[in-house]
């Protein structure tokens, strides 16, 4: 199906190569066309990957799915904190979201941006709250935190993607560019003294493999920019490990490029 699609795909194909030249300058045009067309296929198979999810079983899922060292979360369980959970749209990041509260005995929940389309969102609805993923909208946030603040609870929170406000982003070098990133996670871990922890999301040959890295025990003794730049630094690793595996569709360099 990728070969019959791929011809026809228009979504963001400039987008995706202009990126791929700012962070891979040296790479020569065909090298940057075959990472092109592997990024579209790892797209094209996260969508495909959807369709199961609509009635899977929790022990296919199980069976398809591996998170490496929960114990890095539920260490925090018993201090009745939350948990920041921050990661970025790499491998397929819609399953790993929607499957964590299976593998983690901790109220989960994902910080969303409302998506406009009434159709496609209550697919992601129905997908993301299978198994207990509670969905909180990035503007009811700070509201839910706050009354969340003495409770076990888990919040995943994209990162990666650019910022509407640059002027209350923070700027540091990723890929090689001088890049803005979204700030709430360190400010949020700051103010209310939260651990802050990496989540690496890999697709490998259909398995969803999670596993956490901690960035921080306590957000408040954590100088300023310590926990985006550990961030950037960690989510960097990922891309150049497996770079068809982030999402290179997002003009995440626009004002910068």
């Amino acid at each position: 199906m990728f070969f019959i699609l791929y011809p026809l795909i228009t979504y963001r194909k400039k987008t995706v190569f202009s990126n791929l030249q700012l962070v891979f300058k040296n790479n020569k045009r065909s090298d940057l066309k075959r990472l092109q067309k592997k990024f579209y296929r790892q797209f094209l198979k996260n969508f495909e990957e959807l369709i199961p999810l609509l009635s899977q079983s929790e022990e296919s899922i199980k069976k398809s799915s591996f998170v490496e060292n929960p114990e890095i979360v539920t260490a925090f369980k018993h201090l009745k904190t939350p948990i920041l959970l921050t990661t970025a749209h790499t491998g397929n990041w819609e399953k790993a979201f929607s499957i964590l509260p299976l593998f983690i005995d901790i109220p989960t929940g994902l910080i969303y941006t409302p998506v406009k389309n009434t159709f496609f969102s209550g697919i992601l609805t129905h997908i993301r709250s299978r198994f207990g993923l509670m969905l909180i909208s990035r503007y009811h946030f700070k509201q839910h935190l706050i009354g969340f603040l003495n409770q076990s609870f888990i919040y995943i929170m994209p990162s990666d993607q650019r910022p509407v406000h640059q002027m209350r982003s923070f700027k540091t070098n990723f890929l090689g560019i001088e890049t803005n990133f979204l700030y709430g996670v360190e400010k949020y871990a700051a103010v209310y003294d939260l651990p802050v922890i990496f989540m690496h999301i890999k697709d490998d040959d259909g398995m969803c493999r999670i596993k956490f890295t901690l960035i921080s025990r306590n957000g408040k003794e954590t100088e300023h920019g310590f926990i985006t730049r550990t961030y950037a630094e960690l989510l960097e690793k990922q891309i150049y490990d497996d770079p068809e595996q982030w999402l290179w569709s997002h003009r995440r360099w626009k004002d910068q490029a």
